[in-house]
């Protein structure tokens, strides 16, 4: 008998170690609406992606299990139809959508209008991070109201507030994103706030990132950028390009930068509100020292070229304009690596690049100093 019991123990045993190790993960759903809805889980970051795999939501809840090789980003969402799409800030999941690392073991997702997930040490690191960057927003949409109130000081103070925290936010994902440079959900955080993260800093993070991070969907792309970037930073000389004019002649950089004037490329467009505003600025700084040895090259990312002369006509742009009308595809900003406008480099006598995206008094004084 006891021969038996020894057998079946070891059998017992044997089925044990040959289980694969696997996750659950459980999951809430805070809108009864959804309720009779699917749930899809979805690999990050691959456009027109078929579902890996679906949970029916009943009383609020569903489950999902499976088993997971190595951690990888997945998202969970559910049917266009069954909750739109939402834009949202960086660093936040969309209502009812979830992008998390899944990995074997026990994660509880919450899907709500802010989804969390967690029950694995980086899950949870991120959460933590997401709970932080709530917080650190909680009062922005009252800034913004100040900021469209047209009271000039309270304007003033609430923009001052929103650069602010918009700081704390951006040294609280750098901090994680090094701390984690070997994590999927800190490549993430890098692709969703590279443009806050400084051009420095993010070369400091790609020079620490191990492949499992530079392969998340998005990061060499930004490797790609920066190394662009490189080519025309400060200190390099501008990269000529030949485009045309708005009566359809070409003409190339080199005619206007680098002959012994200190020349400002904006790269900019009518239909970019940021521009529009910053023009007033350009355009009373051409006239003070247009005489004094200082000129700028427009070049735009419009797409139509009746948009692109009205822009010029209203905003009363009289320096050179250059555009192949080809929108974010234009040709003079691909070389220069630039993904938002305005975007600008101030460029010395000689060629030298010698200061990028200044603005309002910043250019001012910087234009003072290189033409004394």
């Amino acid at each position: 008998m006891k021969k038996y019991l020894i057998l079946a123990a070891s059998t017992l045993l044997l089925a044990a170690c040959s289980e694969k190790p696997g996750y659950e993960i459980t999951g809430s759903v805070s809108n009864a609406d959804l309720n009779g809805q699917y749930v899809y889980l979805y690999e990050y970051g691959v456009k027109d992606a078929v579902p890996l795999d679906s949970a029916l939501v009943q009383n609020g809840a569903f489950v999902l299990k499976g088993s997971q090789n190595s951690p990888a980003l997945r998202t969970l969402r559910f049917s266009e139809e069954a909750v739109e799409p939402a834009r949202v800030a960086p660093g936040e999941n969309a209502p009812f959508m979830a992008t998390f690392v899944l990995e074997n073991g026990k994660l509880t997702v919450t899907l709500d209008s802010t989804s969390t997930v967690s029950g694995t040490p980086e899950n949870d690191a991120q959460k933590e991070l997401q709970g932080k960057i709530k917080g650190l927003r909680s009062g922005i949409d009252k800034l913004i109201a100040d900021m469209k109130s047209g009271d000039e000081k309270l304007i003033e103070q609430a923009e001052a507030k929103y650069d602010e925290i918009d700081q704390k936010i951006t040294e609280a994902v750098v901090n994680y994103i090094l701390a984690h440079t070997d994590k999927q959900t800190a490549a993430k955080n890098l692709y969703d706030f590279r443009y806050n993260i400084g051009e420095d800093q993010q070369n400091e993070i790609i020079s620490k990132a191990d492949s499992t991070f530079k392969a998340v969907p998005g990061i060499s792309y930004m490797i790609d950028h920066l190394n662009v970037l490189k080519k025309v930073a400060v200190g390099q000389k501008f990269t000529d390009f030949e485009m045309p004019d708005a009566k359809g002649e070409m003409h190339k950089l080199s005619e206007y930068v680098g002959n012994g004037k200190v020349v400002l490329i904006d790269f900019w467009a009518s239909w970019c509100p940021p521009c529009r505003a910053e023009m007033p600025n350009l355009v009373k700084t051409y006239k003070q020292y247009k005489s004094k040895g200082f000129d700028i090259v427009g070049i735009s990312l419009d797409s139509k070229a009746d948009a692109w002369a009205k822009g010029v006509k209203d905003l009363d742009i009289t320096w050179t304009q250059l555009s192949d009308l080809k929108g974010w595809q234009n040709g003079g900003a691909a070389l220069y690596g630039v993904n938002s406008i305005p975007h600008t480099l101030l460029v010395d006598k000689d060629g030298t690049i010698i200061a990028k995206n200044l603005h309002g008094q910043d250019l001012e004084d910087k234009i003072k100093e290189v033409l004394k």
